[in-house]
């Protein structure tokens, strides 16, 4: 079988990359697939060194970089190349890749398979939804296709974005003088990465200082996060892009994902948190209850409400050792739900029965 990927960037603080990172891995390991993939470019291309893979990097493919000139010219290269490379499966993990990717299929044999990691806010020119079968990362993604029949169910996948998860829960230590907190994401307003500062911000000074707290990644708001992080004198240090979130994350007891998004897809980062064994805190966005039940196996506060969290967080702080049960919940359920061998599996069903 010979498949190719079709993603925007490939980067570090990206849960497309790492989802790709891990299918790639997988996939590779079976003898009779050959894989390519093509992207925009990005920083994390690196990431794929060990993995039999071939990367092509072409900016016509970037969405940020879309033209009408720009997609005919990536149309006619995708078309020669599945020709010259007789790809069996075009499967695209951007709107703008399935586009391109379903234009492609007419002129060639390649069945075409896109994979929604979330859904649009602002919706274009394109459609959202273009191709022969689909893959939804969570039940709302599900829901939203089969509600707005975007297509039949039969051609519809549930398959979560498997990780890594250790075969037991690391054990987070109690010798340690202060709790490590930390947020994750990229630094755009729909993380909400200014909420969880405020929130810490909150927190009244004396449980303060038996936390840490932390914000990995980087992005365009990085300047506006760092000045609202002096002005309310949180105290939040910026730990920058962080190459290696599972060493990070074995480190800490708590993550919090403050999202105020309505299109998030299901962030891996907190899958990657669970299995890590750190006590998740998250908002309520779109999708979320599909996964997390508050007090179970996370801790759930509305979107927005810096109040709220400060009020989670305080109580946390205060009395961690009431709270591993849920973190060691929450690892369980990540280790059954996104395990790495169940997404591979699924993908090579799926990818069978295209070509049947």
């Amino acid at each position: 079988m010979n498949l190719m990927l079709i993603v925007n960037e490939l980067r570090y603080t990206c849960g497309v990359t790492n989802h790709i990172l891990h299918l790639s891995g997988g996939l590779a390991a079976d003898p009779d697939t050959k894989i390519w993939i093509i992207c925009g470019g990005g920083n994390g291309i690196n990431r794929f060194s060990d993995i039999d893979v071939d990367i092509i990097t072409d900016e016509r493919f970037l969405h940020m970089n879309r033209s009408f000139s720009g997609y005919i010219s990536a149309l006619n290269f995708l078309v020669k190349f599945c020709r010259e490379n007789e790809i069996d499966i075009i499967h695209s993990h951007s709107h703008y890749a399935a586009s391109l990717a379903s234009r492609a299929s007419r002129f060639t044999k390649a069945i075409t398979v896109q994979t929604n990691h979330g859904l649009l806010e602002e919706k274009g020119r394109l459609k959202q939804f273009n191709a022969d079968r689909y893959i939804v990362v969570n039940e709302h993604v599900l829901e939203y296709m089969i509600e707005n029949k975007i297509a039949p169910p039969e051609r519809i996948n549930l398959i979560r974005c498997g990780i890594p998860v250790p075969l037991t829960p690391p054990v987070k230590s109690n010798t340690e003088s202060s709790l490590r907190i930390i947020a994750a994401s990229r630094f755009t307003r729909d993380k909400g990465l200014d909420t969880y500062i405020s929130a810490v911000g909150k927190i009244n000074e004396t449980t303060r200082q038996k936390a840490e707290f932390y914000i990995a990644g980087e992005g365009e708001m990085e300047s506006d996060l760092r000045s609202e992080n002096e002005s309310l004198n949180a105290g939040v240090k910026f730990a920058g892009p962080v190459v290696d979130m599972y060493a990070m994350l074995e480190r800490t007891h708590v993550f919090v994902y403050p999202s105020r998004s309505g299109s998030e897809g299901f962030p891996a980062v907190i899958t990657e948190a669970g299995a890590c064994n750190s006590l998740v805190i998250s908002s309520d966005f779109n999708g979320v209850s599909n996964v997390i039940v508050d007090n179970k196996d996370g801790l759930i506060f509305r979107k927005e409400s810096a109040d709220e969290l400060a009020g989670k967080l305080e109580l946390v702080i205060n009395d961690y050792d009431s709270y591993r049960n849920i973190a060691t919940a929450f690892y369980r359920k990540v280790k059954d739900w996104y395990d790495l061998d169940k997404m591979v599996n699924k993908h090579i069903e799926l990818y069978k029965k295209c070509l049947k």
